[in-house]
């Protein structure tokens, strides 16, 4: 995914000073005004451990990140779009249009991540893209878009023609930023907030057809952190980022067992991503429940407001997505359990644009 979503390296000055050109795809004019395809739509973000518990977040309110918390994972989740003008948790709660986080940075988006897993799982096995529900449409030639794609992250697997198309990569290959420090508690001490028992006894669909009885439980809860028996900070410590305050590449505990001598250094993205590119060494690295995970996925090539993509000629995406939303995923591969999704949607304007979820924000 880093080839769309993830531009190239840790700033934007990693990212490279040209855009690439995906071949196949149709032209949109320079005349054409921004938005086209996506006019009477405004941008609705959704986060959540799972399809069923989506709530619509704050955004650009990245001083008090949303929370989240199920079996599997836990966390608070901060989203960021430049020239907000969307849908937020509440009518009396006007949108927030920007934060001071972009300042003169190319960026149009992002997702940042702070979190700790509650099971081990291979590196291998830990992947972020996109999913969709329906088919897609895809343009002419995006086969040959896709080669492109691979050639730029080798890691990446895809089926845009799929009944239910998918993109993923590996999560440590996908993130511009990596920033991993020791947990302030241990393991034994996160509370099972969500349990296996009350998700049992729930009746929300699940999001992934079940294949195991992990499976069948892979339904989470995002839930208010005011409601819980769990001290937020305690379990994943301060969240230190909001406005102009950046994450910054901090990676040598993805492999603790070579601090003495590390595979890459300390501070290099693109270092870190042609390592983790390897099958190999991510089979051989592990996401520990010992950890806190910041991660963070940003990019200057989509404008998430309307769905317009430039990768050196304009194409607007919602046609091409059969109306669907955008919906990321970080998730286990092997065991199809969602550690968080993040949902762009476009939604038609109408008058019970409010109706669904409500916010959950940590105050940690």
């Amino acid at each position: 995914m880093s080839w769309l979503f993830g531009g190239g390296g840790g700033s934007d000055k990693e990212s490279g000073a040209s855009t690439p050109v995906i071949p196949g795809t149709p032209e949109v004019s320079d005349e054409s005004p921004p938005g086209l395809g996506a006019a009477g739509r405004t941008l609705r973000v959704r986060i959540g451990p799972s399809l069923s518990t989506l709530a619509t977040a704050s955004i650009n309110n990245d001083a008090i990140p949303h929370f989240i918390d199920s079996p599997f994972f836990v966390g608070r989740v901060a989203v960021r779009v430049r020239n907000f003008k969307g849908r937020t948790p509440s009518p009396d709660e006007p949108p927030r249009q920007d934060t001071p986080y972009f300042g003169i940075r190319r960026r149009l988006f992002s997702i940042q991540l702070q979190g700790r897993f509650k099971h081990e799982y291979s590196a291998d096995d830990v992947v972020f893209g996109a999913e969709f529900e329906r088919k897609v449409n895809p343009p002419t030639g995006a086969w040959l878009a896709m080669k492109f794609a691979n050639m730029i992250d080798p890691a990446l697997l895809a089926d845009l023609y799929s009944d239910t198309p998918w993109l993923y990569s590996p999560a440590l290959c996908a993130m511009n930023t990596a920033h991993v420090v020791k947990s302030p508690s241990p393991a034994s001490l996160i509370p099972n907030s969500a349990s296996n028992d009350k998700l049992l006894k729930s009746s929300p669909k699940p999001l992934y057809a079940a294949t195991s009885p992990t499976a069948e439980i892979s339904v989470a809860l995002s839930t208010n952190p005011q409601s819980l028996p769990l001290d937020v900070a305690a379990v994943l410590g301060d969240w230190l980022w909001g406005g102009e305050k950046e994450l910054h590449e901090h990676n040598q505990l993805l492999l603790p067992e070579y601090l003495d001598e590390p595979k890459f250094p300390d501070a290099a993205v693109a270092e870190r991503r042609r390592f983790f590119g390897s099958k190999a060494h991510r089979e051989d690295a592990k996401f520990l429940p010992e950890y806190v995970y910041n991660l963070e996925i940003f990019a200057p090539f989509i404008d998430l407001n309307t769905f317009d993509l430039n990768l050196g000629i304009n194409v607007n995406l919602v046609r091409y997505l059969n109306n669907q939303p955008i919906r990321l995923v970080c998730k286990s591969l092997s065991k199809n359990i969602p550690f968080f999704i993040v949902e762009f949607d476009l939604e038609k304007d109408d008058a019970a644009a409010y109706a669904g979820g409500h916010s959950h924000q940590s105050t940690a």
